[in-house]
């Protein structure tokens, strides 16, 4: 490509014809860094926008009055390596059903779920909510049992965790 300088002399004079070569490799470049830096700069911005949807409530307004009567708390199953313990939080109704080291009575199991269930359905059957929690080392199968277990009584909501092994010594209500 070549570009040419008003008053540059053909033929008579002195100097040499002014032509010269323009490189248009930096201002593509320049260009294309700038074209990146605009994509990566909008995407950004669309990526950090939250969409909030935020009530403003008046700080002179007063509290909303408590519920007459605090939540249903979840049915627990906890699993250990020497009993299986059913009971509804806060409340003294504990079952422990044990027939051996890896052998458990799930007959026991659902008999205490459904004496807690019984209580459960009679204050609010839309809270029925379990929560199975086994101990480190207990086999997966038992965890399964236990929540096939929990499902068949119709606790559709069903929270499962996990924590360290735990003796019959330690076990609550005992």
């Amino acid at each position: 490509m070549g570009g040419a300088l008003p008053g540059g002399g053909g033929g008579g004079g002195r100097g040499k014809g002014q032509n010269f070569e323009l490189n248009l490799v930096p201002f593509i470049d320049l260009l294309s860094v700038n074209i990146t830096f605009l994509l990566v700069t909008a995407v950004w911005l669309q990526m950090s926008s939250l969409n909030t949807e935020q009530s403003i409530q008046d700080p002179n307004a007063p509290p909303p009055p408590p519920t007459e009567k605090p939540p249903t708390p979840p049915l627990t199953v906890h699993i250990t390596a020497d009993y299986i313990e059913v009971f509804r939080a806060y409340e003294n109704k504990t079952v422990v059903a044990s027939t051996g080291p890896d052998m458990y009575d799930w007959a026991q199991v659902e008999v205490a779920i459904e004496g807690i269930q019984k209580d459960i359905d009679e204050t609010d059957p839309a809270k029925m909510q379990a929560t199975i929690i086994t101990d480190d080392g207990i086999a997966y199968k038992h965890m399964i049992k236990a929540l096939d277990v929990s499902r068949d009584h119709g606790l559709s909501k069903t929270l499962l965790g996990g924590g360290p092994a735990t003796t019959a010594t330690a076990a609550p209500g005992k």
